[in-house]
């Protein structure tokens, strides 16, 4: 019976307990700032609140507040292969198969997302900004600021069209004049008239919205000492900066068409409400990336440590000086009304529990891309993160492995199956606690490799690789014997992309990688480990379809004037 209720559509789902203060809305209903008098409308609460947006839940069986979005993103990729395809993302979700806007993916992003803007809306439309605001108010703007910058950083990305070499699609696109639009931008001071009738705003305007967003909260939150890592401090505000710019300056250096339509717009009067970017190269991008990189390096950050990353009851279930920016849970917000007792990340991602679907009993495990796994050096101490093919089953082998289970149950675990989340205080069974767990949405790790990537473009290749090289052999190599072997730009880039899918495996990040260095997802190859349903190849040199994600069918009943992205469903490279 548990078997089958688990893969039951839920139709109606109660919001965990912090997200229950506002009502849940698509932007074009009931969305603006007219809500705000149906709330606590204190600052404070207000922006306490904003974090708790992150654990609403969706109706897709993987949809567990943000963390089951970027689960999504991972399975988009190739990043997550299952050893049971009744319980794998591909299936709950329709992937290579259903994107439509009426799945699960469309119908449950979007207005994740939007009801994240409109709590960080309602919380900066609560102050009055002036001489006599107190750093305590100025504060809680910052961290909506910065909460409203992140969604619409993941959003610009997430639903901009890029060509994916299928002219089923990206001819329609053409057609539809949806090229370089993202979402529409919706803030504090947006009516409700204006939510049912405006437009996908194009990216030269997008870019200096978030821009403006991100300059306003690193001035409010200077000084300010947060209480949790789900709230926003300086340091996270220059690791969404190191990204933006990244992204780019990417963007920017491919394609000088682009940049120099941002350049042209730089002084339209209808923008002079956001500040300008100032830069007239992809370089100046790239070294804008360096630097806000270091600067959320400078902000008391360090690499987990090795001990850190294998520790069986808080390796990344807890967050740390490593962590900028993190989804908290506790025992309180897990509701039995919203099915938190499977539905949640520990549960899907961490053998080591009963409660979910990643374990003995149901054997969703989340494995390794095989191709990917292959490729890590045996001085790389991360290796250890995923079962050895040769060590499966093998009770002698057990000890080179962190885990909760004891040998005669952790020998059951099949090959490439990752160990690397825990439930909280080793608590298997009791999911209110094992489950209560911090889950990492920014690490310094990433602004390390950012930092290499960015000084690759603007100081050379040699610059690049050199800073690479120091960071791996200082924080994850154990016999200082890694060597960069790229002698091209983009074999660089492929390697910074290696890194960051071993460094980041689970964490959700890497699709946005993807989608900006267009590299095809590769998943069809001899020895792969996913599903067979499921190896399919995306073209080289454009974007995998299912990354151009569609913008909920919902969404166009309260606005007439969204043009949707093409519907990838079905649309597939041929297996080789």
């Amino acid at each position: 019976m548990k078997r089958f209720i688990k893969h039951i559509i839920l139709l109606s789902l109660t919001a965990p307990t912090l997200t229950a203060c506002l009502e849940e809305a698509y932007p074009g209903r009931g969305f603006t700032q007219e809500q705000l008098f149906e709330t606590d409308n204190s600052a404070a609460a207000l922006s306490k609140a904003i974090p708790g947006a992150m654990l609403r839940m969706g109706k897709g069986n993987g949809h567990y507040g943000y963390a089951g979005l970027f689960m999504d993103r991972e399975a988009m990729c190739a990043e997550i292969p299952v050893y049971d395809m009744l319980y794998d993302y591909y299936q709950d979700e329709g992937f290579d198969r259903n994107y439509s806007p009426e799945y699960y993916v469309a119908i449950d992003w979007w207005p994740f997302y939007y009801e994240l803007i409109k709590k960080a809306n309602l919380t900066v439309g609560a102050v009055a900004i002036n001489e006599n605001t107190s750093t305590e108010e100025l504060a809680h703007v910052g961290n909506a600021l910065g909460y409203r910058a992140f969604a619409y950083y993941d959003m610009a990305f997430a639903y901009e069209y890029k060509k994916t070499g299928y002219a089923k699609l990206d001819d329609k696109a053409g057609i539809d004049k949806i090229y370089g639009l993202t979402v529409p931008i919706r803030t504090e001071s947006t009516t409700q008239q204006e939510a049912t009738t405006d437009r996908r705003a194009p990216f030269y305007v997008m870019y200096r919205f978030i821009m403006t967003d991100l300059d306003r909260a690193e001035k409010y939150l200077q000084g300010y000492k947060r209480s949790g890592a789900n709230m926003m401090d300086q340091g996270a505000i220059f690791g969404i900066k190191a990204r933006l710019w990244l992204q780019m300056g990417s963007r920017f250096e491919k394609y000088n068409a682009d940049l120099q339509e941002q350049l042209a717009h730089e002084n339209d009067e209808a923008l002079a409400k956001y500040n300008k970017l100032g830069i007239t190269t992809a370089n100046d991008c790239f070294k804008k990336a360096a630097q806000y990189a270091r600067l959320a390096i400078s902000e008391g950050h360090r690499p987990l440590t090795k001990a850190e990353w294998f520790n069986s009851t808080t390796g990344f279930n807890t967050a740390n000086e490593a962590w900028l920016l993190a989804v908290q849970i506790n025992s309180n917000d897990m509701t039995n009304g919203s099915n938190w007792n499977w539905k949640n990340f520990v549960g899907n991602m961490s053998p080591e529990n009963t409660f979910g679907l990643n374990n003995l009993e149901y054997k969703a495990y989340r494995m390794i891309d095989a191709g990917l796994y292959k490729g890590i050096e045996n001085g790389d101490w991360r290796k250890n993160t995923w079962i050895a093919p040769a060590d499966a089953g093998q009770t002698a082998a057990y000890s080179k492995y962190t885990t909760l289970y004891k040998s005669d149950d952790w020998v059951k675990l099949p090959a490439y199956t990752g160990l690397k989340f825990h439930p909280r205080s080793g608590e298997m069974k009791n999911y209110k606690v094992g489950a209560a767990v911090d889950i990492p949405l920014m690490r310094v790790e990433e602004m390390f490799l950012i930092e290499a990537e960015a000084k690759a473009h603007y100081e050379g290749l040699a610059a690049g690789k050199q800073a690479l090289t120091n960071y791996l052999n200082t924080y994850r190599y154990d016999d200082n014997s890694y060597q960069c072997t790229a002698t091209t730009m983009d074999a660089f880039n492929d390697e910074i992309l290696r890194q960051k899918r071993i460094e980041f495996w689970g964490e959700g990040i890497v699709f946005f990688d993807y989608k900006r260095l267009e590299k095809a997802v590769i998943r069809h190859y001899e020895g792969s480990n996913h599903p067979t349903d499921y190896q399919w190849n995306t073209k080289a040199g454009f974007v995998a379809p299912r990354m151009n994600i569609c913008i909920s069918h919902y969404e166009r009943q309260y606005n007439a004037n969204i043009i949707n992205n093409p519907d990838p469903s079905g649309v597939h490279e041929e297996k080789k």
